[in-house]
């Protein structure tokens, strides 16, 4: 609902007076009825009063509210910490710019122990799942600094205690051990008599590790080794000689920071204007484990929201919760200080299912690490922001020598996948700033074009992308890139004319002919339209580098997609030959053994439990999939 005037006045009056002094989440809305703040509080009366008091609140966006606003929207929820954890979602959902632009925290690489098999699974992950509860899908280890240092972390615990990393499915299907079993990375438990209580006791090593208690894994390892001594299997002992050494060096390079040997988070924030860096250094045991940087931009909120808004999304996607969190002293101005610290803390306290201590340093050991922290969130900034600028420079570059008409900010790649006419399917790949946006990723299944031309395939998909651009539900690209020559350039040309496009450059990648005096290497050709020659990139330019960047990506995509159509279809030509089995029995093959490979597997007396299959259809799926 659009507002015509500011809410000032007799009607600002009102909205106060009505406001409750319970806790919750308030909305600010312009003129034309978006979301421009979200904000919580544990007495929602209280804390809106502020914006309007002459010594309220000094943030530059306040002062802009006397004529901008439009209305205020409140929810009140239960408590101050469910207030915490509905503004996050609140700003996800409306992305308000005066709120902090933060990292998404599927970006985090966490690694995992399963909990509900007899042999639990370690494995890696992007994020918890929203909803469940500290072991409920297993237990949590991370989010790590990159994905470098989690993999590293991954490969000790797999070599040196050999857990088992494929999924259930696979597990329960196999009949002989695989290939990490003969490299002696996993036990084998699969189809080898492994004692549960070995493996369980294998899995609490794993999680001493994680928990930063590598000692107590080492003194395993090595009662481990001299048993295996003591029985005279020395390479197996040989091969735990080596894995204590793979851990004690790794350990051996983790800087020592607090000699207390505490377990904490440090919070170190940055920041420029509207962008900075909020940086988590993770000690364990005194030891620095990892810092998780996080980049925000484009917000006049306080440190006190950023650092708030930031350790809700990083704590709630599953992170590895400390008894200490230690925080800047900014993080209690503005908002509702102490009360916020309070609410934060029990926030965290259930998350981690014990008591978390939230607190903030004036003096002592705890406040020079805490600015090491801020030193190092500084560093992080200003490298992100070299690497912006070195990001400018390159996309600047591409439109100089392509003659574009602005810097490609969005990029959209397109490119076709047929085998012999069958299964036609494009794809779209997408580069925001030069980085892959894979939730922008489209394909297309071919509709109307004929199989046979390409021309006529990349008109269709070209159309259909565009159909929502003109009609305003979406963004266009800044430059479209087509994989193939002229052909498919005049085609496209052609259509944009028809449509009525003209803000849009456009360009089609080509390899040219292989050149002799450049060791037989093709050098890629650029068509853009009103030039007869094509441009050719030099092989290590930066403009090559992303034009070929997004044509692999797109190639890429659309491969996967036609192999998953061509995967689909198999299996339906597959079993649809064998008399008596129709649409919906061949749907509860699937569903029940996973795909045909599973089927092929699939003993006579396990296909029987199926629903509707007899003694004598099973005999005859097995006969035909033994055959064929």
């Amino acid at each position: 609902m659009s507002h015509a005037e500011p809410l000032r006045g007799d009607r600002l009056e009102a909205l106060l007076a009505r406001m409750p002094d319970k806790p919750g989440v308030y909305l600010m809305k312009d003129l034309r009825g978006r979301v421009v703040y979200v904000g919580k509080a544990n007495s929602l009366r209280k804390r809106v009063r502020t914006y309007f008091r002459a010594s309220g609140d000094d943030r530059p966006f306040v002062s802009r509210l006397d004529g901008e606003l439009g209305d205020i929207e409140v929810i009140v929820t239960p408590s101050g910490k469910d207030a915490l954890i509905l503004e996050r979602k609140l700003v996800q959902l409306h992305q308000p710019r005066y709120n902090a632009d933060l990292i998404d925290d599927k970006n985090f690489l966490s690694i995992r122990i399963g909990t509900q098999h007899a042999f639990p699974r370690l494995m890696m992950d992007r994020r918890r799942p929203r909803g469940q509860g500290r072991e409920q899908g297993g237990r949590w280890f991370g989010p790590y600094p990159s994905a470098l240092a989690a993999r590293k972390t991954f490969r000790i615990i797999q070599s040196t205690l050999q857990l088992r990393t494929c999924n259930d499915r696979v597990f329960e299907s196999r009949s002989r051990p695989c290939l990490l079993y003969q490299m002696g990375r996993c036990m084998g438990p699969c189809v080898l008599d492994v004692s549960r209580d070995e493996y369980e006791k294998r899995v609490r090593q794993a999680v001493l590790f994680l928990r930063g208690r590598e000692q107590g894994l080492v003194s395993q390892l090595e009662e481990r080794m001299r048993q295996a001594s003591s029985r005279q299997h020395y390479e197996e002992a040989a091969r735990l000689r080596d894995q204590i050494s793979a851990v004690q060096y790794t350990v051996g390079n983790q800087p020592v920071i607090d000699p207390q040997e505490r377990d904490r988070d440090l919070v170190g924030v940055y920041r420029e204007g509207r962008s900075g860096m909020l940086l988590l250094m993770q000690i364990r045991r005194g030891n620095l484990m990892g810092a998780s940087r996080m980049p925000f931009s484009g917000t006049e909120a306080p440190n006190s929201d950023v650092i708030r808004q930031v350790l809700v999304g990083y704590y709630d996607s599953g992170a590895d919760l400390p008894g200490e969190v230690v925080l800047p002293s900014e993080a209690l101005a503005g908002g509702e200080g102490e009360d916020d610290l309070e609410t934060l803390q029990a926030f965290l306290s259930e998350r981690r299912g014990g008591k978390v201590t939230v607190w903030s340093p004036l003096r002592g050991r705890a406040r020079k690490i805490l600015s090491l922290a801020h030193e190092n969130a500084r560093e992080a900034f200003e490298a992100r922001l070299a690497t912006a600028s070195i990001l400018v420079e390159r996309l600047q570059r591409l439109q100089r020598v392509l003659g574009l008409s602005r810097p490609p900010r969005r990029i959209e790649c397109f490119d076709l996948s047929t085998l012999g006419g069958r299964l036609s399917v494009g794809a779209m790949a997408v580069l925001i700033d030069g980085e892959p946006d894979k939730s922008a990723y489209r394909r297309f299944r071919i509709k109307e074009a004929a199989l046979d031309s390409d021309v006529g395939m990349m008109r269709e998909v070209i159309s259909r992308r565009y159909r929502p651009v003109l009609e305003g539900r979406e963004d266009g690209p800044d430059l479209i890139v087509l994989d193939g020559g002229r052909g498919h350039l005049n085609t496209v040309q052609a259509l944009f004319d028809d449509m009525g496009v003209s803000d849009v450059d456009m360009v089609a990648l080509a390899k040219g002919r292989s050149d002799r005096k450049r060791g037989g290497r093709a050098r890629e050709r650029v068509f853009v339209p009103g030039r007869k020659n094509p441009i050719l990139l030099r092989p290590q330019s930066d403009e090559l580098f992303l034009l070929g960047r997004v044509r692999d990506e797109a190639h890429r995509f659309a491969i996967e997609y036609h192999r998953k159509l061509r995967r689909k279809t198999s299996l339906r030509s597959v079993l649809e030959e064998i008399s008596g089995v129709g649409p919906v029995l061949r749907r509860r093959l699937l569903r029940r053994f996973s795909s045909l490979q599973g089927v092929r597997r699939a003993s006579v007396e396990q296909m029987e439990q199926v629903k509707g299959v007899s003694n004598a259809l099973a005999r005859r799926i097995h006969s035909f999939l033994d055959e064929v």
